[in-house]
């Protein structure tokens, strides 16, 4: 689960953003309201948010201090800044301190949600890449040379067989071509001419599958069954579900339930 820190000095707003958002559909969970900068940086401190939506103007610390000292901390959290306010000196400041972006009051929860979902899966593939290249030498990291030698076949086996044991995390096109030593634009000509159907194409439809045996064989809920195959939340992977199958999971599960009664 993604950690998020909610930073506002009205305590209707921290309430809303804290019961609105569907955090734990969006794979993500509430570490922290705080009514302050100050109060912000002593949570952010002892957790380390991934995200944080903060207001600019509060009392004692307002928002733009707190992040400085947030990333003069080392935190590399994504921030949305929540405020009225759209002065120039406060974008310009806001661009230094690398926010991520704007959230306009009044605030239009859906959109936020969209937002917040978003990010969440940047956020999820920059951990992807960091755990990925922290587990290898600097000199392993380094794309292999010869790799570029090996024949089609063999370098669409090894990403066939990556993708099917790394189901359930963000894979990509930019990952995949990492792992193999190529280009993304050669990987992605030598997975369609070979598998017949694109990398996207193909990842959906291996999820998919295993979604349906997993629902078909196990008792874990459907939003535990949409994390395991990559969904982190579960009304996109019921939409992406039933788009491949034409039933909800709820519905595929039922229907295999009841013909293994019969």
């Amino acid at each position: 689960m993604l950690k998020v820190l909610l930073v506002d000095d009205e305590a209707p707003i921290l309430n809303n953003l804290n019961k609105v958002i569907p955090w734990n559909d969006l794979g993500m969970e509430v570490i922290g309201l705080a009514r302050s900068g100050i109060e912000a940086l002593s949570i952010a401190e002892e957790h380390d948010p991934d995200l944080v939506l903060c207001d600019i103007r509060m009392p004692v610390m307002d928002g733009l201090t707190f992040i400085t000292k947030l990333r003069e901390s080392g935190s590399d959290a994504e921030i949305f800044l929540l405020t009225g306010y759209q002065e120039f000196e406060y974008a310009r400041e806001a661009i230094k301190l690398r926010v991520k972006d704007y959230i306009s009051k009044p605030i239009h929860y859906f959109e936020l949600q969209d937002r917040i979902r978003e990010i969440g899966e940047e956020i999820r593939k920059k951990h992807v890449k960091e755990k990925y290249f922290n587990s290898v030498s600097l000199i392993d990291s380094v794309p292999d040379p010869d790799s570029v030698k090996k024949p089609p076949e063999q370098l669409m086996m090894i990403a066939l067989d990556y993708i099917n044991t790394n189901l359930g995390a963000d894979l990509g096109i930019e990952e995949l071509s990492d792992h193999l030593g190529i280009s993304s634009s050669y990987f992605c000509l030598l997975f369609k001419n070979h598998v017949g159907i694109t990398f996207v194409e193909y990842l959906t439809k291996q999820r998919m599958e295993a979604a349906k045996f997993l629902l078909t064989n196990s008792d874990k809920n459907i939003a535990q069954i949409g994390a395991f195959v990559g969904y982190h939340e579960r009304r996109y992977f019921t939409k992406v579900f039933q788009k491949a199958t034409g039933m909800t999971p709820s519905e595929f599960r039922e229907v295999c339930s009841s013909s293994k009664a019969l």
